[in-house]
């Protein structure tokens, strides 16, 4: 059985703190990508690994300033929800857990895929695009067939997220 890490550290700005100072490292980042990689993390094969303070939003540069104290008091909530929903979505859904893979889909700034086992399935799709896109994704090719429900886990927009269902046909994965 093979095992690997799926780490994430998108927050991270390459610079140098003495050059441009500790807070610029806080600037322009966009919180909507950050998201969009934290599902990618929990959806992608692997045991997802979140890198200290991610989930309460702490941002710095490249070593040594990326080892910042955690922010008690002042983290992003939103981060920190969103974190724990989709931790949960991801230990709740045995496709998510231990499934295949299968790539399903993928045009500018959009990917899909989908994970399986004979008896859950789970489909991630992420739009990178600034506008909603209608596309096709054959999810056949993870095992489902006509007639198998979806239902959404996570919606997200510029306006942050929403929590629903995990878009699988795993009856057991409705307690999400």
């Amino acid at each position: 059985r093979q095992r690997q890490m799926c780490i994430r550290d998108s927050n991270r700005t390459v610079g140098r703190t003495e050059s441009r100072g500790p807070k610029a490292a806080e600037e322009n980042v966009n919180k909507a990508v950050f998201m969009e990689a934290v599902i990618v993390q929990m959806s992608w094969p692997g045991a997802p690994t979140v890198y200290y303070g991610d989930e309460a939003g702490v941002c710095g540069w490249t070593d040594p300033d990326n080892r910042r104290t955690y922010p008690w008091g002042n983290e992003d909530m939103q981060l920190v929800d969103f974190h724990r929903d989709v931790i949960r979505i991801h230990r709740n859904s045995k496709a998510l857990m231990t499934g295949s893979y299968k790539k399903l889909y993928g045009d500018y700034n959009i990917i899909s895929y989908g994970r399986f086992t004979a008896d859950s399935k789970a489909v991630t799709i992420i739009n990178n695009n600034d506008s909603e896109r209608t596309v096709v994704i054959d999810v056949w090719e993870c095992g489902l067939n006509d007639g198998d429900i979806m239902k959404a886990a996570i919606v997200s927009d510029n306006s942050g997220y929403r929590t629903c269902l995990l878009y699988t046909s795993d009856a057991a994965d409705d307690r999400i």
